[in-house]
């Protein structure tokens, strides 16, 4: 084809008793086909991560009982500063597209799609024997404190 392909996998550590957690790694895997700037696309992916990362676990609207948005500023609406973000390792797996004359694919904007399923999927996997399922976002510490402190009952019934 001649759309780049992506997978990311990432590693947590959680401290349930306050619902923080931190990304101890970040891999994302990307295939460009032949990439025609190296350089620039390393960028788009880490900049992808980056914007990944803010809108699965920080970036959140909210607004009061009567629809007026509480979050009109950028010290109440959070956006990922250099130190929000985990070192990002890139694997470049480059398979030439047979379509294209250079053997280029597109690269565009798919980067940040792969972050919340990477997080929450590395969230929920670290949580597991406390029976906590992720299905919202963002995954804001106060969130996944609120789903550890919900499962609990279930995870008490249940042994």
């Amino acid at each position: 084809g001649m759309h780049s392909c992506n997978v990311h996998a990432v590693q947590v550590e959680v401290f349930p008793d306050t619902g923080e957690y931190k990304i101890l790694r970040y891999v994302a895997v990307d295939d460009c086909g032949q990439p025609i700037n190296p350089m620039i696309v390393r960028g788009q992916i880490h900049g992808g991560v980056a914007m990944g990362i803010g809108n699965t676990c920080m970036e959140e609207f909210i607004y009061d009982e009567n629809g007026q948005q509480l979050t009109t500023t950028l010290l109440d609406y959070h956006i990922p500063s250099s130190l929000d973000l985990p070192h990002i390792e890139t694997i470049e797996h480059n398979v030439p597209s047979p379509h294209t004359p250079l053997g280029s694919k597109g690269k565009g904007e798919g980067t940040p799609g792969m972050a919340p399923a990477a997080i929450a999927n590395a969230l929920e996997d670290a949580l597991r024997p406390l029976g906590v399922k992720i299905t919202e976002l963002p995954l804001t510490p106060e969130r996944i404190w609120k789903l550890i402190q919900a499962a609990q009952p279930r995870v008490a019934q249940s042994q």
